[in-house]
């Protein structure tokens, strides 16, 4: 069945951006210091989700619902804006579609006002298909239980936006589905079953790990067990990185070419080696044609990635860097204030920038001049 890329998202009047144009590609990284619009170039994207899954994609978007929460038309509508109105333009296989919504400053609803988007095509955008993925950052941490639910996992190919599925992904679906995707497969794993290639990769972070689950079908409820040197301990005393990058592992290995996946802040919790593996095996993903968008603080997922490009696990045509900042401008249309704008620098074959720009993942560079 077709399943159509992202190629470009256009907002306007959205939260902190007057307007904000981003053309996207396989793998795509949003990075910037905090409150620079990073979470805000992704959330059109769970809004359109989310209102094509309400039945409402032609008619409005609900601003609350199971893949996000903003509150109310005066948290949707830019603060400067010069009209009341916020839109949304997404390009798949070289056709524009937009939605533009009228403004209703109480409401956790905004009706449309003016859209194209109908008919049967955009069900063959990544978007709107069944496997369509999202982690947040806000990640479940270690449980000694985990929840169950056959729709999820079956039905719509789920861990969970918090990741709370993971344990019930793999104690149903480890042992027969298979990573179709053969550059993500770890060289070392016993064969290309899930269970053994996450396995495999969380090795990276942790060598020697494995994994065992246990469904209680009357409770609702999956226990999670981590095997280190044939000892095996509770997810609870572990630590924080396995549990929050397992999730993420797995969405990763089972997605399929076409597929989108957005993650954010992959990094949480891991140590700097782990990190870096991490950028690599979203590179190994993205070169099996899944769309990725990956919000990062992370220089180490950077890395990863750019080393993935020198290495030619991915083309580096296939990467996009997105760095947000804001910007005073003084202009006579909007006065002098703060704009929020971005830069897209290339990665280039031997895995450098083409310019790096300020403020862009230099802190170390400006750590070690005070420290020399």
């Amino acid at each position: 069945m077709k399943c159509n890329m992202i190629d470009k998202i256009v907002v306007d009047n959205f939260k902190c951006f007057d307007e904000m144009k981003l053309e996207m590609t396989t793998l795509n990284v949003f990075a910037g210091i905090n409150s620079m619009g990073k979470s805000s170039a992704i959330q059109p994207l769970l809004l359109l989700r989310q209102s094509f899954e309400m039945n409402s994609l032609t008619k409005g978007v609900h601003l609350n619902g199971p893949w996000i929460n903003i509150g109310t038309g005066y948290d949707f509508l830019n603060r400067n804006a010069n009209e009341d109105y916020v839109k949304f333009a997404m390009t798949a296989d070289g056709k524009e579609y937009y939605w533009k919504y009228d403004y209703d400053k109480k409401s956790d609803y905004q009706s449309i006002k003016e859209t194209n988007a109908k008919g049967k095509e955009l069900e063959n955008i990544n978007l709107f298909k069944p496997n369509f993925s999202y982690i947040s950052a806000d990640r479940i941490g270690p449980k000694r239980f985990y929840e169950q639910s056959f729709h999820q996992i079956y039905e719509m190919n789920q861990v969970g936006i918090n990741g709370e599925l993971f344990a019930d992904y793999l104690a149903e679906r480890g042992m027969t589905d298979r990573v179709t995707n053969k550059y993500a497969l770890h060289k070392t794993a016993a064969s290309d079953l899930l269970i053994y290639q996450t396995e495999a990769w969380l090795s990276e972070i942790s060598p020697g790990i494995k994994l065992s689950s246990k469904k209680y079908q009357e409770t609702g409820i999956v226990g999670m067990e981590y095997n280190v040197a044939n000892d095996k301990f509770s997810p609870l005393n572990v630590g924080f990185g396995l549990s929050y990058v397992a999730p993420i592992v797995v969405s990763l290995l089972k997605a399929r070419e076409g597929d989108l996946l957005i993650l954010e802040n992959p990094e949480a919790h891991l140590h700097p080696k782990g990190q870096r593996m991490m950028g690599e095996l979203i590179a190994r993903v993205a070169s099996g044609r899944v769309q990725i968008i990956v919000e990062t603080h992370s220089d180490h997922i950077l890395n990863g990635i750019r080393l993935a490009v020198k290495n030619k696990i991915i083309s580096r045509l296939n990467v996009r860097l997105n760095y947000f900042y804001q910007e005073l401008t003084d202009d006579l249309a909007i006065g002098k204030r703060m704009v929020h704008k971005k830069m897209s620098p290339a990665i280039l074959e031997d895995g450098r920038l083409s310019y790096w720009p300020e403020g862009f993942f230099d802190e170390w560079d400006k750590a070690l001049e005070e420290l020399l």
